[in-house]
Order: structure tokens, then sequence, then C-alpha cells
């Protein structure tokens, strides 16, 4: 069942295109700061179409049935990130955990998608692909369980999964393959691209869950703010993962929440297929914009740079701050030993830098106000456009909401 809706916005018109609503903005000039000599073509971010996919859409994966949720198997929704296969239009698209923030037992899968854009109609086009389920190194199907990774008391690691991020990645010894993070390990997986799970990369014991340690809340990633953005430099030497807020050892935990303004990105040096040894990782430091954001995305630009998505969780009209920053790792120092950043950085020590590129609730974009989404997840590169600049496309997770659309956004960075 495909879910209509008439937007509201007179400088929207509407198309539809095999079961799903796409939304045409006329042409918007003009957004707030400059950005400078980094922007090599010289026109500022410019949104160039919004598509919307019903949140009763179904995918390819063939199952069928109702989860514990009652939410059906083969629901299409809850984008986590999106990825550019370098192919056409196409993206790899990553669901998360599924409904219910881990009460169902949903199979963890990846969409194939086209988005293409028509850049003499202004207009962006959906349309789903495939969909490939994915498994773990011992073939079990990897689920959004988390009763079931609270309850698992077996040796090994358990097939529960909350993915996050996802990035092609091209090694010397191997096929194109696909990175994922893993919100619940954390964890870090190399995937073939039929879904199979290939190998981990190696995390430093400081950054897994605290609530699973034999003293919790004192080191550690805190539940529900782990690794969430993942990013593979464009020479595939690369993959950086960030925590969505500070470490247990880097804030503080009151009324269940962990508190602060640091997080820490994991640099990953990749050598001939062996990723994530010992030596091969420095840690940087990322200041978010205060206690109420987190990191959802990281894009790589080049092997220092990088468009991070970070966003408070408030919805509609009480959304405060959905923004896309630019942000430079080039002169950042290496805390791996630092214990913690509660007091801040140490002397002498430098951060990431950043800067804002989008905010992605300027009203130009008609995505603020009441129409504005909780949950901006994922950035992509696609195609070059005509006109030299870069072609960015911004996904929005529908939380499987079946009232609630899946969004895309294209927009046109010249960067």
């Amino acid at each position: 069942m495909i879910q209509t809706y008439v937007p509201k916005m007179d400088n929207y018109r509407l198309a539809d295109c095999l079961g799903l609503v796409v939304f045409l903005p006329l042409v918007l000039f003009g957004l707030a700061p400059s950005f400078g000599q980094d922007f090599a073509v010289g026109k500022k971010p410019e949104l160039l179409g919004v598509a919307r996919v019903s949140g009763e859409y179904r995918d390819r994966s063939g199952l069928s049935g109702m989860l514990e949720t009652n939410t059906p198997v083969n629901a299409f929704g809850g984008l986590s990130a999106i990825e550019y296969t370098g192919q056409e239009n196409r993206y790899y698209v990553l669901s998360d955990r599924g409904a219910g923030d881990g009460a169902a037992s949903f199979p963890c899968r990846f969409h194939t998608v086209e988005l293409a854009y028509n850049e003499r109609l202004h207009r962006l086009d959906f349309r789903l692909l495939a969909t490939t389920l994915v498994k773990d190194l011992q073939g079990r199907s990897l689920t959004g369980s988390l009763t079931q990774l609270k309850n698992w008391k077996e040796e090994g690691r358990c097939p529960s999964y909350d993915p996050e991020g996802i990035r092609l990645l091209k090694t010397a010894d191997s096929e194109s393959s696909v990175v994922i993070s893993d919100e619940y390990g954390p964890n870090i997986d190399i995937f073939s691209l039929d879904g199979r799970m290939l190998r981990s990369v190696m995390i430093p014991e400081s950054f897994g869950l605290s609530e699973r340690r034999p003293e919790p809340f004192r080191v550690g990633a805190f539940t529900n703010r782990g690794l969430e953005g993942v990013a593979v430099t464009p020479s595939f030497k690369r993959i950086v993962g960030a925590m969505q807020g500070p470490l247990v050892q880097d804030g503080r935990v009151e009324n269940n929440k962990c508190y602060g303004t640091w997080t820490r990105w994991l640099v990953i040096d990749v050598q001939d297929g062996s990723i994530g040894q010992d030596g091969s990782t420095v840690q940087w430091a990322y200041a978010l914009d205060d206690e109420s954001t987190g990191v959802s995305e990281l894009l790589a630009i080049d092997e220092s740079r990088f468009l991070v998505l970070e966003r408070d969780s408030l919805l509609g009209a009480e959304a405060k701050l959905k923004r896309v920053y630019l942000a430079d790792g080039s002169d950042a120092t290496d805390i791996s030993a630092v214990e913690s950043l509660k007091g801040g950085l140490p002397s002498g020590s430098r951060s990431i830098s950043k800067r804002l590129l989008i905010d992605l609730l300027d009203p130009q974009y008609g995505l603020h106000g009441d129409n504005a989404p909780e949950k901006p997840e994922g950035l992509a590169w696609g195609p070059k456009l005509s006109d030299g600049r870069r072609l960015l496309m911004v996904c929005f997770d529908n939380d499987f909401e079946p009232a609630n659309s899946t969004i895309f956004a294209a927009f046109a960075v010249g960067l």
C-alpha cells in the first residue's frame, strides 16, 4: 500500500513515481554563511530535490509475516546510512535495527536503490532495485533484537546487530565489499556485496560497550551512543568511525544518559588487507555543538577532511539543530593515550576543526518548523553535476513508522 501525501509548501510541485511521491523544489539561491576558498566552484549549497517514499512501502527481501512490534518483516525504512556504488545513479541504503528500538527480531539488511536526479527537470526519482540480508561469520542472520543481546550467555559474539553506517571498500586482496558500523558492539565489520560478513576490524578495548563490563559505566561506549558514522577515504586506505556521543570516560552519567561534548573518532589504516592491527589506529577529538546533539554520519572528502552530520533528537517545531559540517582532521592530535576528556583536551592538543556547510532547518529547504524530520541519518556523494558541483544525498530515518515517509534530499555542493 502506497501512502500519498500532498505538500503544503507553495514552492514544491508534485510527481508520482512507482508508488512514491517526489517533491520538486523550485530553484533556491542563497545560504547564510560564506565558506570561502574551500568551495572551488564558488556556489553555495543548493537544494535540488526531495523524494519521499511512503512508510508503507515494502522491500525486495522476499520475507513475509509480522514482527513482535506488529511491523511487516519486509517493511522498507529505518534508513541509517547511504553510500554511492560508483555506478550510474545507484546507491546502497542501510536499514537500522528495526522498529521499537530493538524490540523486534528484525533481520538486518541493506538495499540497492536508484536515485536519479534529472538536471533538466529539477527532479529526483527513486526506485528500489534489490534487498540484501546480512549474516555473521557463522552464517547466522543478524537481527536487531536487543532482548537477544541482553540475554546472550554463549561464548562468542552475539548475532544481534544495530547497523548505523555503510561504506564501499576496495582492498588489494579482495573484491569490492562494504564496511558496516554496528552500534551494539560497537563493531566495524566488512561484508561481501551479497551480505556475508568477511571479517571484523580491531576496535580499542576502551570503546567496548560499557554496561557489559565487570565494572559498568566506568569506561566504554554508553548504550545507544556508540559507533554511528563511518567513512572510507577516497584512497581506500583509511576507515574512520565516529562515536555518536562521548565515551563514559569522556562524559558524565546522569539519569541513565551520558552527557558531554567531546566525542572520539577512530582512524584506522588499511594496509594490504590488514585492518586495525596494533599500531595502525589513532584517535581524534571532535567537539559537539552542545550536550543535546550527536554525530549521525561521516562522509570523506579526502584523507583528512569530512562532512559531519550532527543533530539533536527533536521533531517538528521543537527541532533546533540538524546540520552538516565541514570538518578537518589534518591538524588533529592523536588522543589515544588520553584516558579522559572530562576536563577537555590536554594542553597543546588540537581537536578536529569544523564549520557549518548546510543548515537543514533553513526555511529555504522546507524541512523546518512542523515539517522538520527528527532523524537525518546518512550522507553520500553522487555523480558529478554538469556544472562541476558535487551531488550530495541526505537520507532521513522514518523509524519504520507507517505514517512517516522515508526522505531523500539532493544538494549541489561546490566542494
